[in-house]
């Protein structure tokens, strides 16, 4: 199961009874510490992706609320004349910004991203450190399989998560 997962991810499988040959075992942990890095860019961009989509609904959701209630007041006193068509158009975006802000899921995305990008930062930190769990491994070999183990846990969850959430918006 492991081994499909890291194929999935593009990491070439590896013995880990082959980690006598230092070089080989070497080879692999720059393989590992970067596809690690590379989760922690990917999920760093999917949060400012995500922020990004949140904070620009919720000032659009804000402005339009804002502009509906000023072109209320003077539609009230008359004043927007034959453009009181304007008044319903800008109530009926604030509705649908404020639906998409709350639809999307933007926010919840978005510290989820950040949170799965501070996991895998903080294993990679404790991996490389040889603290935490890590510590008490009896070789490298071992500690490298701990540290693949719990970044393909970490990944799986995260797009475990993704994937309900993308069935619960249906």
């Amino acid at each position: 199961m492991k081994a499909e997962r890291s194929r999935s991810l593009g990491v070439p499988h590896f013995d880990y009874a082959q980690c006598s040959n230092s070089e080989n075992f070497r080879t692999f942990i720059s393989v590992q510490h970067s596809q690690c890095n590379h989760l922690i860019r990917d999920f760093a961009k999917r949060a400012d992706r995500h922020k990004k989509k949140y904070k620009q609904l919720q000032t659009v959701s804000i402005t339009l609320a804002v502009c509906t209630t000023i072109l209320s007041a003077l539609s009230a006193n008359n004043a927007l004349g034959s453009f009181n068509w304007v008044v319903p158009t800008v109530s009926g975006l604030a509705t649908l910004s404020t639906t998409l802000l709350s639809q999307t899921n933007a926010q919840k995305m978005w510290t989820q991203s950040r949170n799965v990008s501070q996991q895998l930062q903080t294993q990679l930190f404790l991996f490389c450190q040889r603290s935490g769990d890590y510590v008490n491994t009896q070789d490298d070999s071992e500690r490298l399989q701990l540290f693949s183990s719990r970044i393909m846990d970490v990944w799986s969850q995260a797009q475990e998560k993704w994937s309900q959430q993308a069935s619960a918006q249906k």
